[in-house]
């Protein structure tokens, strides 16, 4: 098995040109060397004049160097794009941000379009609450107070399940009303519509990376979850743009594959180039080494860790960033895997154009909705979901593919 894939390996390596010719020659040249103390090889027989000629061809690959992943240190893991934000600075702390008992947070109307830019909430997401007209403060406390207030006494209060005209609903024990979207109920995943409706027959899956540790995949597999979106890597945001490889990554794809999940792959991408997208695409394949996937190689296109936005790819303009992406897809597909991008909708509607990127599989991450607003393959509805198998919050999606 492992000789039948370094061949398909070797295979796409020479159908790549001229470029791929060089990176198989060099490499000959590497395999013929270790040989050296047995019998006599060709290339020992060679003229003198052929020397430069074998010079040149090394001196080429050293130039081209192939794409890999390197193993992450805590100056490169300090530029991962997608590490988790850094903790409240003692302004933000002194904000006046409050959190509601209903963990909604008040936000001043500069907060919430700064919030709306950045991709961090949708416009459906907030809600104005105008507190300058004295009767319209007391009428938000009284109905903040007394939810009941102008209800029938009669109304009923539900909590838990419930099933009405043939339809099964799930009261929320804070609010009693219907939840809708991706929900996790007594260690088990359910996904409701709009209306509050169960729907059953959904393909629910997890996406994790290096935050993710000490995961129990069988109690993962138990809750509804049928495959996992691995994190393979990452190029940091700095200005060296060092491709990394994520150090959870072999962990994560032996034991998702041991518990018989499916599973794909993602790269949280900081290309600024069409040629660094397709370097990074290369390094997964390579990383991959024909290893097969149920699920496609992702490009991960999102606003880095950096602070004040000053990721090396953070300023792209929608015209580049698409073509980042396209370029990285269609190397993808000339590695022999499935090309697929990773967006939230914002993102969607203005750093990248999702008309040229239909033709690949669509992942979209919008949260507080019941679904995605835009078509897609892949919707991701929560980043707290609370799983069994798992002591932390998890990314939960729907695949409609399956």
């Amino acid at each position: 098995m492992e000789h039948s894939m370094k061949k398909t390996f070797w295979n796409k390596l020479t159908a790549r040109g001229t470029h791929g010719k060089t990176r198989c020659a060099a490499a000959v040249l590497a395999l013929a060397m270790t040989f050296s103390m047995g019998a006599p090889l060709a290339l020992a027989a060679q003229p003198e004049e052929s020397t430069a000629a074998v010079t040149e061809t090394v001196s080429a690959q050293q130039e081209t160097a192939m794409p890999t992943l390197q193993t992450e240190t805590p100056e490169l893991a300090a530029q991962d794009p997608e590490a988790p934000p850094v903790q409240a600075t003692e302004a933000e702390e002194n904000s006046t941000n409050q959190h509601t008992p209903e963990n909604s947070v008040v936000l001043t109307p500069e907060e919430i379009r700064a919030a709306l830019d950045a991709g961090a909430m949708d416009a459906a997401e907030a809600q104005c609450i105008d507190l300058s007209d004295e009767n319209g403060f007391f009428s938000w406390l009284l109905n903040f107070l007394f939810g009941w207030l102008g209800k029938s006494d009669t109304e009923p209060v539900y909590s838990g399940w419930r099933t009405s005209g043939g339809k099964t609903y799930y009261y929320s024990q804070t609010t009693n009303k219907p939840v809708t979207g991706i929900q996790c109920i007594d260690n088990k995943l359910y996904y409701f519509n709009a209306d509050g409706v169960l729907e059953n027959g959904k393909t629910f899956g997890v996406d994790v990376s290096k935050y993710q540790k000490n995961i129990d995949w069988n109690q993962i597999k138990k809750a509804g979850v049928s495959f996992v979106i691995v994190r393979i890597g990452y190029r940091g945001y700095g200005a060296s743009g060092t491709l990394v490889l994520d150090p959870m990554f072999e962990e994560h794809f032996t034991n998702v594959k041991n518990a018989g999940l499916k599973v794909g792959v993602y790269f949280f991408s900081q290309a600024t180039t069409e040629e660094e997208a397709k370097e990074e695409a290369f390094a997964c394949a390579y990383v991959l080494n024909g290893r097969k996937l149920d699920y496609p190689i992702f490009f991960d296109t999102e606003a880095s860790g950096a602070s004040n936005g000053s990721g090396r790819a953070d300023g792209l303009g929608m015209e580049d960033r698409t073509k980042c992406a396209i370029a990285f897809c269609e190397e993808v597909k000339a590695q022999g895997y499935k090309p697929g991008v990773y967006a939230s909708t914002l993102w969607y509607r203005k750093r990248v154009n999702l008309n040229s990127l239909k033709k690949y599989t669509i992942w979209n991450a919008h949260y507080g909705v019941a679904s995605s607003p835009i078509d897609c393959a892949l919707w991701q509805g929560t980043c707290t979901a609370r799983l069994p198998g798992y002591k932390g919050d998890m990314d939960v999606n729907i695949s409609y593919i399956g």
